[in-house]
């Protein structure tokens, strides 16, 4: 249950650092003559928004400050590279809490699922324009940063044995 938990809190947290990333990104993105700004102009700029804003359910009642000092572009590759980061971090959770469960030797169907998903989220980032492939890109990474594929691997195999169990009986 604690590895679950930490799963959850992670989770809110990720998400959390993700939406201020992903915000401060697009709203950037609208006005583009800001990008050259200086860290400290932006900030004023940024602080002169209207702000609090709803996103999903976090408020934002500002920004972290060092998004004042990267450009679009670093912004685009700091999301990505933190969606990296938090894919392995979620991938060392599942591998614990199929090791606390005593079912680590299902970690196969681990590497089987975060494989696949990769290259789904792979051919859609590729081949599918914009926004369309982007969300299942999206879709795909929220999947793999939960507890769901640890669950899947755990429960299911779990729940096909009980049936047989019964069918024996």
């Amino acid at each position: 249950m604690l590895v679950l938990l930490a799963m959850l809190v992670f989770g809110f947290y990720q998400k959390f650092a993700k939406v201020h990333l992903n915000h401060y990104a697009q709203t950037l993105s609208m006005y583009p003559e800001m990008d050259a700004v200086d860290a400290d102009k932006r900030a004023e700029w940024w602080n002169e928004l209207n702000q609090p804003k709803r996103v999903h359910y976090y408020i934002l009642n500002g920004t972290w400050d060092g998004f004042h000092r990267m450009t679009i572009r670093e912004l685009t590759w700091a999301k990505w590279l933190l969606s990296a980061g938090i894919l392995l971090v979620f991938f060392l959770l599942d591998g614990l809490f199929l090791q606390t469960t005593g079912h680590i030797k299902r970690w196969p169907w681990l590497v089987v699922i975060y494989l696949l998903a990769g290259v789904v989220m792979l051919v859609f980032a590729l081949a599918v324009p914009e926004r369309v492939g982007y969300s299942v890109v999206h879709e795909f990474l929220s999947f793999l940063q939960s507890p769901l594929p640890s669950l899947m691997i755990v429960l299911v195999p779990t729940l096909f044995e009980r049936m047989r169990e019964m069918e024996r009986s």
